[in-house]
């Protein structure tokens, strides 16, 4: 089984999700965008590597350069 196919709980999915809106709602892109969908990956990415704090995700998607 590959690591992505691993469960997150829902709790950590709504949570990625607000930082993942709430960036694009900032940057003025939509979620669903190529622009949304690469910043998904990196929230996911971080998450499942130990970044679990919401506030840390968000930092990290700020600093991203576009």
């Amino acid at each position: 089984m590959s690591r992505y196919a691993e469960s997150t709980d829902p709790a950590s999915v709504a949570m990625m999700r607000r930082v993942l809106v709430g960036e694009c709602a900032r940057r003025g892109i939509k979620p669903e965008s190529t622009e949304g969908e690469d910043r998904s990956l990196v929230i996911v990415h971080a998450f499942r590597g130990g970044m679990t704090e919401e506030g840390e995700l968000t930092v990290l998607v700020r600093n991203l350069v576009d």
